[in-house]
């Protein structure tokens, strides 16, 4: 009978991950992939106080959806108000010092989703491998439609 090896996991390592949303340029009854109608999420990421800066390169210019790097999850689906929709992201910057900025819009994929005033709850989760560790982390913040 064969012997199978089982790999050893990865230990782990606790990201400090901070997010904050300005509400930018959304307003209740925006919609569409544009600079116009977006939030904007501003994301820190720091291991033992150093940011790190390695999460994921710029993409998207504000004006069609597109994919958050590997690694990067993005949730407010769970708290969609009434009548309300989802959101797409529309551009991920890598500002460098551990700052990314993601820009968000109403789901661009139903043309009827449009931002409606009142409160969103949102999450980031990021998870990386290195070498010797898992990094991971996740932050929750609030973003108000007027």
């Amino acid at each position: 009978m064969p012997t199978t090896t089982k790999k050893k996991p990865l230990p782990g390592r606790e990201l400090f991950v901070q997010m904050q949303i300005n509400r930018s340029n959304a307003t209740a009854g925006g919609s569409g992939a544009n600079v116009a109608a977006s939030a904007l999420i501003s994301v820190l990421v720091t291991l033992d106080g150093a940011p790190v800066s390695d999460l994921g390169a710029t993409t998207g210019d504000g004006t069609s959806e597109v994919s958050l790097p590997t690694g990067w999850s993005l949730w407010g689906g769970f708290n969609v108000r009434p009548g309300g929709s989802d959101i797409s992201v529309t551009q991920f910057v890598n500002d460098g010092n551990g700052i990314y900025d993601i820009r968000i819009v109403p789901f661009v994929r139903n043309p009827a989703c449009v931002w409606l005033s009142g409160e969103y709850i949102y999450a980031v989760q990021i998870r990386a491998t290195r070498k010797a560790a898992v990094l991971q982390g996740g932050a929750l913040a609030k973003l108000t439609i007027l």
